[in-house]
């Protein structure tokens, strides 16, 4: 069973919130973000369908995308990103999967940007891909 501190986190990896999680167990918002707070009143029963449905959707989403990596390829420490996670949040993104890919391309516009104006002088041209070998062009 997963803990109560770590449930934002397994939100956020899944690209889910406390209102999808509330509508998964048939809760409001607010008891949800009560059973979450620090001196929230949280059941056994509880605890255990938290981490049924987020395990499910878990696992739903890696049958459908396998590709997608774990926020933990990303992200080298909790510190890192809970850190990201509450920087989302504060900036009222979408979700953290949007916050994320949005603050990428947002740094490599600034990089590209710099390079056109000569700042990255020794940065080469990235080479044509290549079709792999047996593959239809």
């Amino acid at each position: 069973m997963i803990e109560h501190q770590d449930i934002p986190r397994l939100l956020a990896t899944i690209g889910k919130d406390r209102k999808w999680l509330a509508k998964q167990l048939k809760l409001s918002e607010n008891t949800i973000r009560q059973y979450l707070g620090p001196k929230g009143k949280r059941t056994i029963e509880f605890m255990e369908e938290v981490t049924r449905v987020l395990a499910l959707e878990a696992a739903r989403q890696k049958e459908v995308r396998p590709d997608v990596p774990p926020w933990n390829q990303i992200f080298e420490t909790d510190e890192q990103f809970d850190r990201a996670d509450v920087a989302s949040r504060l900036a009222g993104a979408e979700s953290f999967k949007v916050f994320c890919r949005d603050a990428i391309l947002e740094k490599a516009d600034e990089i590209l940007a710099k390079k056109r104006q000569g700042a990255y002088p020794k940065i080469k041209p990235l080479p044509e891909t290549k079709v792999a070998d047996g593959m239809d062009e």
